[in-house]
């Protein structure tokens, strides 16, 4: 059986990642002729609760022991797909690109099922049941190859226009992948918007993460210097933030609590399920929210708006220094301006 690692040739094919997780999609060469698509994946914080790696096995990761070559001593592996020839061999290259298609959605996910799963153990632990163990993956797909297949010399003779092609085709899609993570900011709840409003502030230029479990912010940023800190609360509902929203107790105590001049910011994916063109003139923030939050240096904003300074970034019609500007010294409700007219 492999162990995920051993063989004459171990290479890089992806990477990604999300919330702590990082992952690595490689191609295990096998000297028998055989090759293997294995994740390895690593997450070096510390969480209380379910713990990374008791996760990671839980979905049917093994724990390799011996010195990896992309995570060291701390490596996660788990064999998703298999090739019966090496890469000298033909290789169906449908076949590789829906690996590769899984490997990057996992990626891109496995932070969100991490928290998901943090909050299944809780409910368990409570009631006296040991957490459930479900795997991701089946068993590693056998990928066919036939005469039709091309074979992967062949790479090494393409012609530079087909080669710039598939650069260009390559390049497209990493971007079609980096730019929809902000999508969740318009529809998203949960550890999915704050994994986008991590991806957003970060975007403008922020260091971001996640605040530990339990305290009174979902998130902290600051400036590269550190001279601008933040502390953000998160939300995402159906409709408008009202009083009775358990987010404003929160938004207060972090307010009387913090320590080093965060800027407190509430982020609301407010009407998150109504298409934004129809969000025009209903109201975000009632009254007597704007009125109960106004008397402390409190900036409220949507998920809308967000999205709409990532968007102005990346059009060029605002800089990334203004947008954080904008986020340290506003308070009350954020006003940006007709671009965010919906």
């Amino acid at each position: 059986m492999s162990d995920g690692h051993s063989g004459i040739e171990n290479r890089q094919v992806n990477r990604g990642g999300s919330g702590n997780f990082q992952l690595i999609l490689a191609y295990l060469k096998q000297g028998t002729g055989r090759g293997e698509f294995v994740i390895h994946a690593t997450n070096t914080s510390y969480s209380s609760g379910l713990r990374p790696s008791e996760f990671l096995m839980g979905i049917g990761f093994d724990h390799y022991l011996g010195q990896c070559l992309f995570h060291h001593d701390n490596c996660y592996y788990r064999e998703i797909a298999t090739l019966q020839r090496d890469a000298y061999g033909l290789e169906n290259d449908n076949q590789v690109q829906l690996v590769n298609y899984a490997f990057q959605t996992f990626a891109e996910k496995i932070g969100e099922l991490f928290q998901l799963r943090r909050q299944e153990d809780r409910i368990l632990r409570g009631i006296g049941v040991g957490p459930i163990g479900r795997t991701i993956f089946g068993q590693s797909v056998v990928i066919e190859i036939n005469e039709k297949d091309i074979p992967l010399w062949v790479d090494e003779v393409k012609f530079s226009k087909l080669r710039e092609l598939e650069k260009q085709r390559d390049a497209i899609q990493k971007e079609i992948i980096d730019l929809s993570v902000f999508l969740p900011l318009l529809y998203g709840t949960g550890s999915l918007l704050e994994e986008a409003v991590i991806k957003a502030l970060q975007f403008l230029g922020l260091d971001a993460e996640r605040a530990p479990e339990g305290f009174t912010a979902d998130i902290f940023a600051q400036t590269t210097d550190g001279s601008r800190k933040f502390g953000l609360e998160v939300t995402g509902i159906a409709g408008s933030v009202k009083k009775d929203s358990k987010k404003l107790t929160q938004l207060l105590e972090f307010e009387r609590i913090k320590e080093h001049g965060e800027k407190t910011v509430l982020v609301a994916n407010t009407h998150n399920a109504t298409p934004i063109t129809e969000r025009r003139g209903i109201e975000d923030f009632t009254p007597q929210v704007l009125d109960f939050l106004g008397r402390h240096p409190i900036l409220l904003m949507t998920g809308w708006e967000l999205y709409c300074m990532v968007r102005d970034v990346l059009e060029n019609t605002l800089t990334r220094e203004s947008a954080i500007q904008t986020l340290y010294e506003g308070s009350g409700r954020l006003q940006l301006g007709k671009s965010t007219d919906r």
